[in-house]
């Protein structure tokens, strides 16, 4: 009986240990199937193998299993129904065609291994070089390079025409040119007998052109020039006319590789030149043109997470990471370098772009277009925006609601800062909050432009708010008739353009800021309230009001009160405000402070703008040092005059 009651117990084992056996002989060919199932993460590496598993961020010991080898590989498993993060092991990954993502890949995040830094580039390398006369090295390359180039991780620069200097990069290697007709022409101008070579049409040969405005530059490619006329025509019409005294010059082109850290393409024999700061740089690098016009292309995706990654060699034309629809996706914690725009996202709601640092950047940082409502820019750094494409800016906005810009650090840009363009029925944005950024050295190379500004052609109640920015150094760059160079021209801090209508500027520090630290265009229902402006040259203003003729009635202004604000001159200011007709403004309780007088009123003609009662100084910390927290009992605070949130101010404000 004992021994049959054994034998049972026996059988039972031996049959449970049987489906055990089956059961993991079952699990084992599904996680096979599904790579990755049990750890919740895929791995990518440039030491993987795409015929592996994805499993492990490492190559087995035996070569038999590790990490996938292609981003497209990791995604055909997720895909498959695998886990929702891919991380990728640091190394450089080329790309060929842009890496989609759509509905399909929804939760799905993306970013790096840990302490690692992978590096998608959109470049075609280039090489090997060999040595030309004059220091010059070649190297075959199929198709022209465009003006995007990159060698040991520095930004080549086109060969440029003229007299070019490296030492003055802004204002030297220009030609001035002659207008064809009495208010210009669009795609035709004149240059001065002597300047343009016919030989110098070539493919591969671009010209960049101004207005004496300085407000667009255009690039484009030459259709002919008629060397009898003088008359040089582009492939295709500017955005102004070029009038007497526009600017343009020629890139790219062999006859003026003359500068080290510069490239051209010989288009006769299909070559690559580059002057090289450094010879052995070509021994051990490659250079990389700029190819790809987007890297990652996110179609109808949502909540989809790109982290820690880095981005490079994008075209001036082209966006390293496009979001086209879908929404609630976030780019956080990565870098962009070397890139057209860092990230555009189109018709694509409550997305957040956060904490990444964008670097030498052809054109932008940011470019929100119509549709892209509840966008959350944050944190990010930016510098060196629009080396190529002079019209650009670190955050350009347009056709957008309840977008919020925050924290951010802008600096050294060719034209704007923040740029919020609600230029008609399908571009009209609401609801904006640009706030605690820190924006420095804009306007760099064009004019007509503010470190913030907003265009408001639709002459609607905006809902804007600009509060709490540290604003310094607004250039503002343009020519005259004669193509004479005019400095600090139509540069501003915060500028409210033509109708812009419903915008609190308050809080906001303002120093250095060219013609005036606020300009306000023939628009209504503005408030000036509480800011602290540093004035730091003769010419300088506070204030501008201006009218719009050409919007008749609606270009005058209305409603617009300017209050409570302090205006600290280091220069013999001797005038305030400026106005150009078309309606008044209130002002009241504002503070004009001269170190060395008495502040109060000031001059007679500035009385509106320096209404308060006549007040002990001083108000600051120390303004000498550029400190202008308001000094504990400031005299300013019997105004009612806040002290700003300094602290909350650029990227390490953020969650304070």
């Amino acid at each position: 009986m004992a021994g049959r009651r054994y034998t049972r117990r026996h059988t039972r084992a031996r049959g449970d240990s049987i489906v055990l056996i089956g059961a993991l002989a079952l699990l084992f060919c599904l996680s096979a199937a599904v790579p990755a199932l049990a750890q919740g993460v895929v791995y990518v590496s440039p030491r993987g193998d795409d015929r592996w598993t994805g499993r492990s961020p490492e190559p087995s010991p035996d070569g038999r299993d590790g990490p996938f080898a292609t981003l497209e590989r990791a995604l055909a498993a997720v895909r498959g129904g695998g886990p929702k993060t891919v991380l990728l092991r640091g190394g450089t990954y080329r790309l060929t065609e842009p890496v989609r993502l759509g509905p399909e890949d929804e939760g799905l995040r993306i970013a790096a291994f840990p302490g690692e830094r992978p590096v998608f580039s959109g470049g075609e390398a280039v090489g090997p070089f060999q040595a030309e006369a004059g220091g010059v090295f070649s190297a075959p390359l199929a198709r022209e390079p465009g003006l995007d180039a990159v060698l040991d991780g520095t930004r080549l620069t086109p060969a440029r025409s003229g007299d070019y200097d490296p030492a003055e990069p802004i204002r030297t290697g220009w030609f001035v040119a002659t207008a064809i007709k009495g208010g210009g022409d669009k795609r035709r101008f004149r240059y001065a007998p002597g300047t343009v070579d016919a030989r110098w049409a070539t493919p591969g040969v671009r010209v960049q052109a101004l207005d004496r405005d300085r407000q667009a530059d255009d690039i484009a490619g030459i259709e002919r020039i008629e060397a009898a006329r003088n008359t040089l025509v582009l492939d295709r019409d500017g955005v102004q006319p070029f009038r007497e005294g526009s600017t343009f010059r020629l890139l790219g082109h062999p006859d003026f590789l003359k500068h080290p850290g510069q490239f051209a393409w010989r288009a006769r024999d299909k070559r690559l030149l580059v002057l090289p700061e450094n010879p052995a740089d070509l021994d051990a690098r490659p250079v990389v043109v700029a190819r790809l016009g987007a890297l990652f292309r996110l179609v109808d995706a949502r909540g989809v997470t790109l982290e820690g990654l880095r981005f490079e060699d994008v075209p001036h034309t082209g966006a390293a990471v496009r979001i086209e629809g879908g929404e609630g996706n976030r780019v956080v914690g990565n870098a962009f370098r070397h890139v057209g725009t860092a990230v555009e996202v189109l018709a694509s709601p409550d997305n957040e772009i956060r904490a990444n640092r964008m670097e030498h950047l052809g054109r932008a940082g940011v470019d929100l277009k119509p549709g892209s409502h509840g966008t959350r820019v944050l944190g990010n750094t930016m510098r060196h925006v629009g080396e190529v494409a002079l019209f650009s800016a670190g955050v350009f906005v347009s056709g957008c609601q309840n977008t919020r810009i925050a924290h951010n650090d802008i600096r050294h840009a060719a034209r704007y800062g923040i740029s919020v363009k609600n230029q008609g029925q399908e571009t009209i944005n609401t609801d904006t909050a640009i706030e605690y950024n820190r924006i420095e050295d804009t306007a760099r190379e064009t004019a007509d432009a503010g470190a913030v500004e907003v265009l408001g052609l639709s002459d609607i109640d905006t809902r804007t708010t600009i509060r709490f920015n540290d604003i310094r150094r607004t250039g503002g760059l343009a020519t005259d008739a004669a193509g004479r160079w005019l400095e600090r021209h139509r540069g501003f801090g915060v500028y409210l353009d033509d109708l812009t209508n419903g915008v609190r500027v308050e809080g906001n520090f303002l120093m250095d800021t060219g013609m005036a630290a606020v300009f306000i265009h023939g628009g209504d229902g503005n408030r000036v309230h509480n800011n602290i402006a540093v004035l730091t040259r003769a010419q300088d203003k506070f204030l501008r009001l201006e009218w719009v003729p050409r919007a008749g009635i609606a270009g005058f202004l209305k409603d617009n009160a300017i209050t409570r604000n302090i205006i600290h001159a280091r220069a013999p200011v001797t005038q305030i405000v400026e106005t150009h007709t078309g309606g008044e403004a209130e002002m009241d309780l504002n503070i004009i402070d001269r170190p060395g007088r008495s502040p109060g009123r000031g001059a007679p003609t500035q009385a509106r703008a320096a209404s308060g009662p006549r007040l002990p100084a001083p108000y600051f910390v120390d303004p000498a040092a550029d400190d202008f927290r308001l000094r504990p009992n400031s005299p300013a605070q019997e105004l009612g005059i806040e002290d700003l949130p300094w602290a909350r101010i650029g990227p390490q404000g953020l969650g304070r």
